[in-house]
């Protein structure tokens, strides 16, 4: 689980001599071998076996049964998702392009989509590379897959990458984090059940007790988990008490084995320690258009300061409140004839429009963080 991913130091800033041309540049045999040594640069993150295994799943299906084998079924595997996707961020360079091609070439790989993107003032170059791996040459068990992170590093090693290896063949596990606002959660949930967002929802956790009922609705565990509050604590003691919660929602993240938690719409500000340790898988929805109005009651500050647009903005959540990297956001205008109530029932539509597309450009692994800014794949 990302828990447990292993992250390596980041790329350093391109030199003054990169160039913005990245053709022409025959295949390498360097883009084929193992992993160079001394300090690596790249940004790794393992897929764990659990989300590798491609192995026996259980099967309700009867007539897949046979006398043999009663309670496993093996599965075909031109049926699994024997898929990968590769975010790679360096600076830019020649034969970057070539070299990634023809590493995933020379394992056997076959390139689905790809995607790509430069900033010259700033010389760096991103791409996102979807590729097909169920004709890898090194096969498809862990151990096989380790070799093909190994030929990934062998590239990078050259061209001073960050890069992260994502694989499709199981859905990603996300946990809701709510309080009393429920349009954000139905929404999830019924993109959820239409199949818009692909993933798993094993629980939703709420500082409050309301849309308990929600969870009950649609089958999912809800977890109730109040801040302990006493108006006479200090406020080393209000600390202690949030960071109790924390760790009572961190438990339940382990148990869960979650892969991306949602805010929508939890109305509780998080300690600095869960943002770092969450900060790129965890997305907020804030109701308003950032920078404008970030923290508390945007929409009342929004109709005293008399503006004409409205927004919502999706983004990370960093240890700066509201100011992680936006994912998305979009805006409605209004005027002086709308009311606070009327602002918040047209921003509930942006919110729920907003989340919904970052929720999905991030589980399709289409969202790379670069300092504090994104690039989003296919936008």
């Amino acid at each position: 689980m990302w828990m447990k991913k292993k992250m390596m130091s980041k790329c350093s800033p391109a030199g003054a001599g990169a160039s913005a041309s990245r053709d022409g540049v025959p295949p390498s045999s360097e883009s084929m071998g193992s992993p160079q040594g001394g300090s690596r640069r790249s940004l790794r993150r393992r897929a764990s076996p659990r989300r590798r295994q491609a192995g026996y799943v259980a099967s309700r299906d009867k007539a897949s049964y046979d006398s043999r084998q009663r309670h496993k079924v093996e599965v075909d595997l031109k049926k699994v998702p024997m898929e990968a996707t590769l975010l790679i961020d360096c600076p830019d360079a020649k034969g970057v392009v070539a070299a990634s091609a023809s590493m995933l070439y020379g394992q056997g790989c076959n390139i689905i989509e790809t995607d790509q993107h430069s900033c010259p003032d700033a010389g760096l170059f991103f791409q996102r590379l979807h590729f097909d791996y169920s004709d890898c040459y090194l096969g498809n068990s862990e151990a096989a897959l380790v070799g093909l992170e190994a030929a990934i590093e062998s590239v990078a090693d050259r061209f001073d990458m960050k890069w992260s290896l994502s694989f499709s063949n199981k859905p990603k596990r996300m946990a809701v984090l709510v309080s009393k606002f429920d349009h954000c959660l139905y929404d999830i949930l019924l993109r959820k059940n239409s199949k818009e967002l692909e993933c798993e929802i094993p629980l939703i956790i709420s500082n409050h007790d309301d849309l308990r009922h929600v969870g009950e609705q649609f089958g999912i565990p809800f977890y109730h988990l109040p801040m302990r509050k006493d108006p006479s604590a200090t406020p080393d003691q209000k600390m202690g008490f949030k960071l109790e919660q924390e760790a009572e929602i961190e438990r339940l993240l382990e148990e869960y084995d979650i892969d991306v938690v949602v805010l929508a719409r939890y109305m509780q500000v998080l300690s600095d320690d869960f943002c770092r340790r969450h900060e790129s898988h965890t997305i907020n929805i804030h109701h308003s258009f950032l920078p404008a109005f970030e923290g508390g009651y945007p929409y009342h500050r929004a109709y005293d300061r008399g503006v004409k647009i409205i927004g919502a903005t999706a983004h990370y959540i960093t240890a700066d409140l509201d100011a992680g990297p936006i994912i998305d956001q979009d805006v409605i205008r209004i005027s002086h004839r709308d009311s606070v109530g009327d602002m918040i029932q047209k921003g509930r539509n942006l919110e729920r429009s907003v989340l919904s597309r970052a929720l999905s450009w991030h589980l399709e692994d289409r969202v790379l963080i670069h300092n504090n800014k994104t690039v989003v794949f296919g936008y």
